[in-house]
């Protein structure tokens, strides 16, 4: 015999995967990049900086050492893209170049001091924002948060 109400919180519980569902919830993720980007870009008109640099320096100051050809991949942009925003970023003394101690072809790239507290400053709102979402969400919803985001990023790899 089947079990009604089984069946039903089965059902219920799948509400999420509709069709419109899942188009509100890719509406929210462009509602959110947009509030985030606008957020930091208003703190970052000071040092005139655009997306592009604050995603640069953002991966290179989670991945210290990336190599040019890393940083592509990363940020999915073309080679002549990230040379135009590093180039700036570079003669700015906001990023440093240095050759890879094993392969001198290669040059590992880092921030400068300055860089990392510009950086911080600029993020540092955005990220009090999502901690708040966290903790409001509880560790279990956070969970499921981030390993949706992984399961929607490991396609992109």
């Amino acid at each position: 015999m089947t079990d009604l109400n089984n069946d039903a919180h089965k059902s219920s519980s799948l509400l999420y995967l509709r069709d419109d569902k899942l188009k509100e919830t890719l509406n929210n993720f462009f509602l959110v990049f947009k509030n985030f980007e606008n957020q930091i870009l208003e703190n970052a008109s000071d040092n005139n900086f655009g997306i592009a640099d604050i995603r640069c320096i953002l991966v290179i100051l989670l991945n210290p050492g990336i190599t040019f050809n890393e940083l592509i991949i990363k940020l999915g942009i073309t080679k002549q893209s990230l040379n135009r925003v590093l180039k700036i970023l570079i003669d700015e003394k906001m990023v440093i170049q240095e050759v890879n101690k094993k392969d001198k072809r290669m040059k590992n790239l880092f921030l400068s001091n300055e860089s990392k507290k510009i950086v911080n400053d600029l993020i540092n709102p955005t990220l009090k924002e999502i901690s708040g979402a966290f903790q409001k969400s509880g560790s279990e919803a956070v969970s499921g948060f981030n390993q949706t985001f992984l399961n929607l990023m490991s396609k992109n790899k």
